[in-house]
Order: C-alpha cells, then structure tokens, then sequence
C-alpha cells in the first residue's frame, strides 16, 4: 500500500486525536470520578403520627404539639440509638469521606455516637400540625437508610407513650417507605457534568496555548523581518511607458516606440485584468504629490468598468482637486465619513455620471491623507470593498514617504507607481525601492508620454 494510503491517513488522524484530546480526555474523567464520588445523593422520607380521638380544642392541639416536639432532642435521639443500633449506619462516612478519612493515630475523630447524633441532626425534620398529627423527615445518602431512621422515631415515640400508659390518646404510625428518585439531580449527572466541563476548558486552554506559542510570520514585526526568515520576493511587473535614458557602452542601444496616452493606459488596464483576482485591490501612487496620479487612477477605473467589470474608485488622496469633483455636491459623504463611522457604504458610494464606475469621494472632516493611511478602519473599508466589486481602485497620496503605508501593503494590492515624464530613472527607481520597503510586493510602474492638459481619457 503506498505511503499516502489510507492506512496512512488513518494513523496520522489517531496520532493528532491522542496528541490534542488525551489531556482533555485525562482531566475530563479525574472531574468526573472526583464529583461523582464527592456528590452524595439526597433522599428523604417521612413517617407520620396521628393521635387518635375526636377533634382538638386550640388548647389541646398545643399541648400534643409540644408533646411531639420530644422526637426532636437529642437525649430521645440517644435512646433511638441504643434501642435499634442504627448508629453503626449513620457512623460510617460516605463519599470522599470515605476514601480520605485518616486513622485515628494521625487524626483524632469523633465517636461512632457522636458521629450518628450529628447526622440525626442534620437529616431529621418534625413538622406537626394542629389536627393532632406530626410528620417525621428524614434526609440520607440512602433511601433505605433514610426511611429506617424514620421508622425508628416513630416506633420509640409510640413505644414510649405506650410505656407512659397514656391510653386516653393512642398514637397511630404510618411507616415511611424508601423513596426511589434521589433529591436534585443523581451523582452520575454531576459527575457527567464536572467530566464534560472539564474536557471543555482543557481543549480551550490548550488552543490558547497553541495560539500563544505559535510562531510570528517573519513579515508581522520589523525584528522578524531583519532575521534569517527570507522575506517574499518583490515582483517587479512591467514598466509600462518607459525609456532607457540611460545607456550601457557594451550593450547595442534598444529603442521603444513611445505610445500615446490611449495606449499605455490600455496596456495599464490590460495588465489589471490579466492578474485577475491578483489585482483586485489597485493601488495608485506617485514618488510624490502631482494630480497626474489621481487622473491615473480615475482613468484606470473607467476603462475597467468599460470592459463590463465591477468598479469603484476609492479617493484616498484627499488633496487631489479632480477627485473632489466626482460627485456634484463637494459635501456628498466620502472615504472619511467612513473612517470616521458617521456613514454606512450606502452613503458614502456614489454612482459617477461619466462611466460606470462607483466612487467614493474624499468626503467630509480631515483632509490630513497621512492620519486617514494609518487609520485601523481603513483596512476594514477595503477588504469589504474587495469581497463586493471585481477591482477596487484607491487613488492614494505618495505612499513611499509614509511609514503607516504598512498597513494598506498588508492587504497585497497590485500597486502602480506614476512616475513623471522626462523623470530621470535613478528617482524612479529609488521610489520603487521605498514602496517595497514598505511592504509592497506587486509593483508596476506606468510613465505617460507627453502630458496633454485635462484629465485622461474615459476608457482604453
């Protein structure tokens, strides 16, 4: 049978079992054997007294009251004892008692008789009433027992008015019978109870352990980052645009026909919709602030939803002049009125009237682009965004100078850098190399050719 068999998979799924379920399995049965040993069930029954003869004056009844009130003391309890010997039982410890009680040359004890005057105590109950009848309750670990103890008061206490020849009232005794259902509920249900309990916690404790000591990812803290761990490698996507403005004396001189604004901006939108769900987060920045990028980023949009996909432009650069005219009231709710958690999405998105796409203006309140990067409910915005729509495109500010830009580079957006026409390479290069300082891994860089005034075109 090959390695990878079933006999294979079976083996490794009953090493996890016994690894992550015999510490909970072992504290689960020690609760439960402990419980149920420690829970005594109750049980409790009841003999009755009933004084023969007519009806009782208010007088009377007090008296026949107070006669009951006899069973109750503790020197009739020692006359019960030595009249039927049922000390021995009410002696003997039960439960945990019984498996921790200590000899008596370590510990002193109590006397049997003291020990079974205590639990008369604590067990026995005398209600009477004024009709000449008493009820004699007694509560034990065991219905025999208890209905024993029972009996036995009743049988003095009528041998004992018999003795006294009070012949003028006779008491009658109806004899308590072993109930059958235990008080509460039985040591078993406890002990089921403490044992799943205890399997519970132990498995809780344990994933939290696991959680705890489970390694860092190398990319989660700059220390694990500057360790040993290699980090993932920053693909650089295609330069789209450029020329070599510098050349290499050995290397024969290449040459690029430059294309329009049209074209690179299809060969931009081209490269969006080959990464597929790679590129469903889209992030527009530039080495520094120019509105050229936040054009970039509107044009990117709209030839995406040209070619039947879901967009929405998020304009996270809120000093851009043309992202402020996307809708036609300046005060229309935006990006920060979601930061700030004083609109729902259904205020803040808006339909553009030039395309197809949905926007999110800037919106109202800070215009600070740095304190809106490192906002915590950005992260969130985005990635509900991103489970909606087929591209989701932010037009932020110069995201290489800011070190909260770690936080929208955690969400793995393609990312494309605007650089300026006639910019020299070296600055394009170095603010390449700040953005994959930051965290970014997927970078693609656009230069449009000669910059036309106005915006860019609609679509590709």
């Amino acid at each position: 049978m090959p390695a990878g068999g079933p006999a294979s998979a079976l083996h490794r799924a009953v090493r996890t079992a016994r690894r992550h379920l015999a510490a909970p399995l072992l504290v689960g049965l020690l609760a439960a054997g402990l419980v149920h040993q420690g829970i005594e069930p109750r049980y409790v029954a009841e003999a009755r007294l009933r004084v023969e003869g007519g009806p009782l004056d208010a007088r009377a009844g007090a008296v026949r009251r107070s006669q009951f009130q006899l069973i109750t003391s503790r020197e009739f309890a020692r006359q019960v004892l030595h009249r039927t010997g049922i000390g021995a039982r009410l002696a003997a410890p039960g439960g945990l008692a019984a498996l921790m009680s200590f000899p008596s040359a370590f510990a002193a004890a109590p006397s049997d008789d003291e020990r079974a005057l205590r639990a008369i105590e604590a067990g026995l109950r005398l209600s009477t009433s004024g009709d000449g009848r008493a009820t004699i309750g007694f509560t034990a670990a065991d219905g025999v027992l208890a209905a024993d103890v029972a009996n036995a008061f009743g049988d003095s206490y009528v041998e004992l008015r018999r003795s006294f020849g009070d012949g003028a009232a006779p008491v009658s005794l109806s004899r308590a019978v072993p109930p059958r259902q235990a008080l509460g509920l039985s040591p078993l249900e406890w002990g089921l109870g403490a044992g799943t309990f205890g399997f519970a916690l132990t498995c809780l404790m344990q994933a939290m352990w696991r959680r705890r000591t489970r390694p860092v990812p190398a990319a989660s803290t700059p220390e694990a980052a500057a360790a040993d761990v290699p980090q993932a490698p920053v693909q650089h996507l295609p330069w789209i645009g450029s020329r070599l403005d510098e050349e290499s004396e050995e290397a024969p001189k290449r040459t690029r026909s430059r294309l329009g604004r049209d074209g690179e901006l299809a060969d931009l939108s081209r490269l969006v919709r080959l990464r597929g769900t790679a590129a469903r987060l889209v992030v527009v920045t530039g080495p520094s602030a120019d509105e050229g990028t936040a054009q970039c980023a509107l044009a990117l949009g709209r030839s995406l939803a040209a070619c039947e996909k879901r967009v929405v432009i998020v304009c996270l650069d809120v000093t851009a002049a043309s992202l402020a005219e996307l809708t036609a009231d300046p005060r229309a709710p935006g990006l920060t009125d979601l930061l700030f958690g004083v609109a729902s999405f259904s205020d803040a998105i808006h339909r553009e009237t030039a395309s197809r796409c949905h926007v999110i203006p800037p919106g109202r309140g800070a215009r600070e682009a740095d304190g809106l990067v490192a906002s915590e409910r950005l992260g969130l915005i985005l990635r509900a965004l991103v489970e909606t729509y087929d591209h989701v495109v932010v037009a932020a500010p110069p995201l290489g100078v800011l070190e909260e830009a770690k936080r929208v580079a955690a969400l793995g957006p393609t990312l494309i850098l605007v650089t300026q026409p006639g910019a020299r390479t070296t600055d394009a290069v170095q603010a390449f190399d700040a953005l994959a300082a930051r965290g970014f891994g997927d970078i693609a860089m656009v230069t449009f050719a000669d910059p036309v005034p106005g915006r860019l075109p609609h679509a590709a």
